[in-house]
């Protein structure tokens, strides 16, 4: 792998300039509203970037960017669905949408003979496709607390699993049993959306939710206790990871894969997060931060030396322009700046100035800028839609 020690610096000065510098005319009434635009800075020549195509002011122009929704409503009778079609759908400031996809909601039938069915993703993602936008797939092996189920039930009985501090059932991920099924699963998902117009990446979970992680809440003594007692250790989860994602290589898959390394603190000084960018970076399968938050804004020094004492700028230093590196806030921001997670008008441009082309953000953060019903929409949407605006100015819109 050659590190770009000097590339980086070299383009973000501009971006960071123009994410900063540029001046939104908006004017909301309604469902309404005017944005001022850029000129031409996209490889076509036509408007402002597009999320469909490539796109010169972000370090990896032709690999996916742009602002994406989380999992917006996919059925009428959801709430905000109504909300989401009239003010999100055709907004060209939204790139797309990431849909979160528990492994269970697609697989059924054993082990050595998965029925796998991806129709129901299809689904929700066709209005979506229809309307010109970018769909993105986050593959979950675990879900958030005890009761949710995402592993497949053929999968849970057939391979070692635990719980420890109200986490799900969680598989021994480097179990062989497990991997194999998994790897199906994988195999399965790539074949299926490698010529599929409008998908823009697929990343998958190695462990909880869809992120490079053992186990949820694994910091707690009680999990660590747990994973002691499955026989987890360092070197045998860097194993795990780097063999995942060089399986997931050799697929060649068409479309961007991605992965969200995540750092493991109580095993002491570890390596765990350098160890799945690099890998990831040599095999072409982009990375991400699921946990962005205004604390890794501050302390920041060249290179991306600090962040909060997460070290995901680092990687994004590194590994600018060789991937695309992507980013997703904590959970739902606050717009009036308060903690843990802070406002979008503080973090989109730091991500930006720290090489991140992609924003997974989540749907209460988008109503509030574009939503006259949402609660908070008169005090800070007009701060929040030009963040998101301004920010689409440089990683892509679509249209």
């Amino acid at each position: 792998m050659t590190f770009r020690s000097s590339g980086p610096a070299e383009w973000s000065r501009p971006l960071v300039a123009i994410i900063l510098g540029v001046i939104l005319a908006t004017t909301a009434v309604g469902a309404g509203f005017v944005l001022s635009r850029l000129g031409s800075s996209s490889t076509s020549g036509v408007g402002a970037p597009s999320c469909l195509r490539a796109n010169d002011q972000v370090a990896d122009p032709s690999a996916p960017h742009g602002e994406f929704i989380l999992d917006p409503p996919t059925n009428l009778h959801n709430e905000f669905y109504t909300d989401v079609q009239t003010y999100l759908l055709n907004n060209p400031v939204v790139c797309g949408a990431d849909f979160w996809v528990p492994w269970s909601n697609v697989e059924t039938g054993t082990v050595a003979q998965p029925l796998i069915n991806f129709s129901s993703v299809d689904s929700g993602a066709a209005p979506w496709i229809a309307a010109g936008k970018v769909v993105n797939l986050i593959f979950q092996i675990v879900g958030t607390g005890p009761q949710t189920q995402y592993l497949p039930s053929s999968v849970e009985a057939a391979v070692p699993t635990f719980q420890c501090n109200g986490s799900a059932v969680t598989p021994v991920e480097w179990n062989a049993t497990f991997e194999a099924a998994y790897q199906a699963f994988v195999t399965a998902a790539v074949h299926h959306y490698d010529n599929r117009p409008g998908f823009g990446y697929l990343r998958f979970g190695f462990g909880f939710s869809g992120e490079v992680f053992p186990v949820e809440n694994l910091n707690s003594p009680s999990c660590q206790k747990a994973l002691a007692a499955v026989g987890f250790s360092i070197p045998i989860w860097n194993n795990y990871v780097t063999g995942m994602i060089s399986f997931e290589h050799g697929l060649d898959s068409k479309v961007q894969l991605m992965i969200a390394p995540a750092p493991i603190q109580w095993a002491g000084a570890n390596n765990v997060t350098s160890v799945a960018s690099a890998a990831a970076a040599a095999d072409g399968i982009g990375i991400g931060n699921e946990g962005f938050e205004v604390n890794d804004t501050t302390v920041v020094e060249p290179d991306g030396v600090g962040c909060g004492g997460h070290g995901w700028c680092q990687q994004f230093w590194r590994y600018s322009g060789v991937i695309p590196l992507e980013l997703q806030t904590l959970s739902v921001t606050s717009p009036d700046g308060a903690g843990p997670v802070g406002s979008l008008v503080t973090l989109l441009p730091f991500g930006v100035s720290q090489h991140a082309q992609i924003f997974e953000l989540h749907l209460a953060d988008w109503l509030v800028a574009f939503d006259p019903n949402y609660p908070g929409y008169v005090l800070y949407h007009a701060a929040y839609a030009q963040a998101l605006t301004q920010t689409a100015e440089v990683v892509g819109m679509s249209g």
